[in-house]
């Protein structure tokens, strides 16, 4: 450390002000290193934390969230998050790998194998962590086994360009559905059995689950084309918010008119009643009627009809491509971005001081998203067994205090500890099992 010599003359006054700069020199550290811990460093993206957030404690609202079909209410709000959130979070998902082997510019040679590797291992313990959560007996239908199928699916496509990876994506968003609609019929029907255990869990996975890779995988691609481009570019993040809700609105309007030409929800579900084999003993044979190509045209949650898949895979890209750019202004509003001059400066600064003050717990939340997600699944079982049932409740009292409690604990977390428990573990036993 450099030092400057004091004239011989100097009064005890002048040489306190060493140990006062030494002090500020020291808070702007620890402000600068808390500061890292919250964001997770300049290296990270933001948005795609802040994104994640988002799902999770959308899940939250689809689990144990009291909910309504009436959008001019409050609790009609919340019901946007059923299906939407998983779909979200499956596309962060295909961003975050993107993310983790390179970004823009995939990684190539040893360090695309190791990265591979890697993932495999972390596909490896998500199976072994849904493994302990499915134990808890909770009705919350898990979804990182999934995951951990997706991520190995996906392996072959990370050196792929994102046009090639967006054509894909829309193409299972398109086929899929009609797979996972007539695909189990067909079995049915030539006599095969649908998986109702885990000796048929590649049928299930792909076909007959609650999250039928077929059109899932289309999610996983989307994020993955996305983390292919270029997320600082503002065209991109704004084009991502436009398209996707855009995309999103004009599908629901679709399936509306498709709905109401054939006669109705209700109508088209009382006609898959009695014509699916899922309902009908014994199962229909060859010649018997269909199920009617009308309950493609449903878009609601876990319907997987191509409308959900690409309206609810467009407004999970607009929510990216909206949290993209809170995390832009968020990180100006850190310090690390540049500042305007005038007389808006000020405001400005304000304001982007206070965005980031607002989406830091949602970063930290999306950061920490394995182990939350795992303590829900947790604290859903204690308090169900313990008080009453937590997924049933009378009002949205619990959802309040689990996402204030959430957002608090995961930010104080993040802030003096970085990574979280099972975001540590995971990431340690990919290292070394493949350095």
């Amino acid at each position: 450390m450099s030092t400057l010599a004091q004239p011989s003359g100097a009064s005890s006054d002048t040489s306190s002000d060493k140990p006062a700069g030494a002090s500020g020199g020291a808070r702007r550290r620890l402000r600068d290193n808390l500061r890292d811990k919250l964001l997770g460093g300049p290296g990270r993206v933001l948005g795609a934390d802040i994104a994640r957030g988002v799902a999770v404690l959308g899940m939250f609202t689809a689990h144990v969230g009291v909910t309504s079909d009436d959008l001019s209410t409050f609790e009609g709000w919340l019901s946007l998050a059923h299906g939407r959130s998983s779909i979200l979070f499956a596309t962060v998902a295909g961003l975050s790998l993107a993310l983790v082997t390179g970004g823009s510019r995939p990684l190539t040679g040893e360090a695309m194998r190791t990265a591979r590797a890697r993932i495999l291992v972390r596909a490896v313990l998500l199976l072994a962590l849904v493994a302990v959560l499915d134990l808890f007996g909770t009705r919350v239908l898990l979804i990182l086994g999934f995951y951990a199928a997706y991520f190995v699916l996906a392996l072959p496509f990370l050196r792929m360009p994102p046009g090639r990876l967006a054509a894909i994506a829309a193409l299972l968003a398109v086929v899929g559905p009609f797979l996972v609609y007539y695909g189990p019929e067909a079995l049915a029907r030539a006599g095969l059995r649908a998986p109702h255990d885990g000796s048929g869990a590649a049928t299930d996975f792909l076909l007959t689950g609650h999250y039928p890779g077929l059109v899932w995988m289309a999610y996983v691609l989307a994020g993955l084309a996305l983390g292919r481009c270029d997320l600082r570019s503002p065209t991109l993040q704004l084009g991502l918010v436009a398209g996707g809700f855009g995309l999103a609105a004009l599908t629901s309007v679709a399936s509306a008119v498709l709905v109401a030409g054939a006669g109705g929800v209700l109508s088209i579900e009382g006609q898959v009643s009695v014509t699916s084999s899922q309902y009908v003993t014994p199962p229909p044979t060859w010649s018997d009627p269909w199920p009617p190509t009308a309950g493609l045209y449903l878009e609601g949650p876990h319907d997987d009809t191509t409308f959900e898949a690409l309206g609810s895979g467009g407004f999970a890209l607009g929510v990216i491509g909206l949290c993209l750019l809170i995390g832009t202004v968020a990180r100006k509003g850190a310090g690390s971005g540049s500042s305007t001059g005038g007389a808006v400066r000020v405001p400005l600064d304000v304001a982007r001081k206070a965005i980031l003050v607002l989406v830091t717990p949602l970063a930290a939340v999306g950061a920490l998203a394995l182990t939350v997600y795992s303590l829900q699944i947790v604290t859903i079982w204690w308090w169900t067994r313990t008080y009453w049932d937590l997924l049933d409740p009378a009002t949205n009292t619990p959802l309040g205090w689990m996402v204030i409690i959430t957002l608090v604990a995961a930010t104080l977390w993040r802030a003096l500890l970085g990574r979280g428990p099972l975001e540590r573990l995971f990431g340690w036993v990919a290292r070394k099992a493949f350095p």
